[in-house]
């Protein structure tokens, strides 16, 4: 068996797990992971990543930005010079604090995880003479990012980035299109460790909604952001109340701080067209798959292309059927109408329609819920995840 590959995977991220933490938890507990990989991670010290790590044998190291940069966010945002020039000086100062781990470590490559990680990571395996892989968990597109921080993230990758693994072929196709080498890019897409996400009875919602068990309910889980579309949520729920249609809706997640006032907006909209018994609120849940099992049906409702949308993978392997959103990396989950039900982004009356055709076809709904775990046991396991990267970083 050839020695052990030694890696440093990369994540600042300091007060929540994000999608792109939990891919990377979960590949890191994978058994044939830590058998191949002599696995370190550079990771922020008291973080919710750097907690789940602990306990787990893994190697970690401190990793982190100032919140000068830390708290920058560029999604949908323009940044004004002075916040530019504080975050360029917390890059060089975190590209020189990475370099020392790195020598201390001497890992065989970089892989990093978010975009900041992306630009520090990349710096230091250039002058590490170290390969860096990106694992690219966002849309390189006007939809999410302004031209410059584009044309940034493509002059950065053209020169520092070994790989790009971004998450569906709809990413793929963003970073050709933004000016990335073909050959440099190669999708991967997310999986699940499967004994994880089977279905449950032992989940609580219900209760905790006051929601009984012949009642269908209906839920969008996800952080609550305007392009998540928990204001879509809210009209489609309006539109099934009016047509006297049985049933409740549910949000589940969280609001960074900055989505606040978007929170703040959908609760407003809920209490003015009088929903509020029939549209609900909780936080996000840890259990996320007892939550899932819960729900009659997953509402999807992104309005703008998803990276990929593994909440949607999660609740196919639960055995509970998905509505989603016909964009991004999202037909690329579910290729068929035995899948599962495609909408056009933001369109009320097709999610009515779709969800009326669900709850009222029996037929429909098992056949998707048996054909939705199929195809997650086909396509979207841990193990392919693992077998994907082995294979990108033995070409390196």
């Amino acid at each position: 068996m050839p020695p052990r590959r030694r890696i440093l995977f990369v994540d600042h991220v300091s007060k929540v797990l994000g999608g792109a933490e939990v891919n990377l938890l979960e590949l890191l507990t994978l058994p044939a992971a830590r058998e191949r990989w002599d696995i370190q991670v550079a990771c922020a010290p008291e973080s919710p990543l750097d907690q789940a790590l602990n306990g787990m044998g893994l190697a970690r190291h401190a990793h982190g930005f100032a919140s000068s940069l830390n708290e920058l966010r560029v999604v949908g945002r323009r940044l004004n010079l002075m916040a530019k020039f504080r975050g360029w000086q917390e890059l060089r100062r975190a590209t020189i604090r990475l370099s020392r781990c790195v020598a201390d470590v001497r890992p065989s490559v970089l892989l990093s995880c978010t975009n900041k990680d992306h630009f520090v990571a990349g710096r230091v395996a250039r002058s590490a003479g170290l390969p860096s892989v990106w694992w690219v968990n966002d849309i390189l597109s006007a939809d999410f990012f302004s031209w410059p921080v584009r044309k940034v993230f493509v002059r950065q990758a053209n020169r520092f980035a070994t790989r790009l693994v971004p998450v569906s072929d709809f990413g793929r196709t963003a970073l050709l299109r933004e000016g990335v080498p073909g050959d440099r890019v190669r999708t991967i897409h997310n999986g699940i460790p499967l004994d994880r996400y089977r279905r449950s009875s032992d989940g609580d919602l219900r209760t905790e909604l006051g929601v009984s068990r012949d009642m269908p309910l209906m839920g969008l889980v996800g952080r609550i952001t305007p392009w998540k579309g928990q204001d879509l949520l809210v009209k489609i729920a309006a539109e099934w109340i009016r047509r006297n249609r049985p049933g409740c809706f549910v949000i589940i997640g969280r609001a960074f701080n900055e989505d606040a006032p978007f929170e703040a907006s959908v609760r407003e909209s809920i209490a003015q067209l009088g929903l509020s018994e029939r549209v609900r609120f909780v936080p996000f849940r840890s259990d996320i798959a007892s939550t899932l099992s819960e729900l009659d049906v997953l509402l999807h409702c992104s309005t703008k292309p998803e990276p990929f949308g593994r909440v949607i993978i999660e609740a196919m392997a639960v055995g509970t059927p998905v509505i989603a959103a016909r964009a991004g990396g999202v037909p690329e989950i579910i290729r068929s109408d035995d899948e599962g039900g495609l909408a056009e982004p933001g369109n009320v009356s097709e999610y009515v329609h779709q969800l009326a055709a669900l709850l009222d076809g029996p037929a429909l709904r098992e056949r998707r819920v048996n054909s939705a775990r199929q195809a997650v046991e086909t396509r979207f396991t841990l193990g392919r995840v693992f077998a994907d990267f082995e294979s990108l970083l033995a070409g390196l």
